[in-house]
């Protein structure tokens, strides 16, 4: 288990080896395409949030060196199946080539977007850009609501 932490918010953000595991198969390493996925959870108890389950990249998603394009309609359905398995949508992760990714400000808006344009009751949703690392805790984790992005640090308990 691999935790992220934000003070300010006094949140915490699990991540299961499996998790882990099937994110870092696809970090962006020599001239890999970018990936990403979606992020799931069963429980939002005592201010963590631990990630259940995330998705891969699927044949309809548009992938280049600098770019990760979900396809909407295959997401919207992966997110109906894993809400009728109790597993609730709460994010989306991708890679970046870099060994401590930075967020671009495509990445913020992005996310902020999503935000207000999903159909949900959470204040936040989360961001993880992947590093190309083969140290998970080196990637960058962050919530977003529909003004502010909060970064998340790398925490051992």
């Amino acid at each position: 288990m691999i935790r992220f932490r934000n003070q300010k918010l006094d949140l915490e953000i699990l991540f299961s080896s499996e998790v882990i595991a099937n994110m870092q198969c696809f970090r962006q390493t020599c001239l890999k395409k970018e990936a990403g996925g979606l992020l799931f959870t069963n429980s939002f108890e005592n201010n963590t949030i631990e990630i259940k389950f995330c998705s891969t990249p699927n044949k309809h998603d548009l992938r280049s060196r600098l770019g990760f394009y979900p396809h909407k309609q295959e997401a919207q359905c992966l997110i109906n199946k894993k809400f009728n398995e109790g597993l609730y949508y709460v994010g989306d992760w991708h890679t970046h080539p870099q060994k401590i990714p930075v967020p671009s400000s495509k990445d913020k808006r992005t996310i902020k977007d999503i935000f207000v344009k999903s159909e949900h009751h959470l204040s936040y949703l989360i961001l993880i850009i992947l590093s190309s690392d083969k140290y998970f805790s080196n990637s960058y984790v962050a919530m977003a609501d529909q003004n502010n992005i909060y970064d998340f640090n790398y925490f051992i308990s």
